[in-house]
């Protein structure tokens, strides 16, 4: 009796040291994607810092470009304002199609094309967007590694009684996925 007593014991805590273990994970996994969109956000607030920069040097040259710019301010506004982690992804991936339209339409502007802020504004821009993308990337990668977790026994067993529930990745929607149509946008 003895005996059994020890190793009801000893199995008590081994499981109680597991439980532990695995709390700890998904913690730490959890914490892994609040960095990850972190990382995006900052990345965001770069872009954001630059696009009045790069709309101030727009007006300068795109003045009948007016309807461009302005959706482009009210994006920018509406992510700043946004509170859910997929109204900002919403309207951030709206503003990351729209200013790829902007550099097709921007080749009919030699003079501003040659302006040399406009060029360094331009390539922080593409680097920014570079940044976003690779920030995207991994906040994906931590959301998988999360759900793979809590999903996964017998972590799903401490993930269930945590209540923890799966992350959505970020998916660019497939209406901003189409070829864009070159001449369309140079002939408007």
């Amino acid at each position: 009796m003895k005996i059994s007593i020890i190793i009801i014991f000893a199995i008590l805590a081994f499981m109680g040291i597991v439980a532990i273990i695995i709390n700890n994970k998904i913690i730490a996994r959890k914490n892994q994607v609040k960095q990850a969109y972190g990382s995006i956000e900052i990345y965001l607030k770069k872009r954001f810092d630059l696009i009045p920069n790069l709309i101030a040097m727009l007006n300068k040259y795109l003045a009948h470009e007016k309807e461009t710019l302005l959706k482009i301010t009210e994006l920018r506004s509406n992510i700043e304002k946004a509170s859910e982690a997929n109204e900002k992804i919403k309207a951030s991936n709206e503003l990351t199609h729209i200013m790829g339209g902007l550099n097709i339409n921007l080749e009919n502007y030699p003079d501003l094309k040659a302006d040399k802020q406009f060029t360094t504004i331009e390539y922080e821009l593409s680097d920014i967007e570079d940044q976003i993308s690779a920030a995207r990337r991994a906040y994906n990668a931590a959301v998988t590694r999360y759900n793979n977790t809590i999903q996964m026994f017998p972590a799903s067993i401490v993930a269930g009684m945590r209540k923890d529930t799966t992350n959505e990745l970020l998916e660019i929607p497939k209406s901003e996925q189409k070829e864009i149509n070159v001449n369309q946008l140079l002939n408007p």
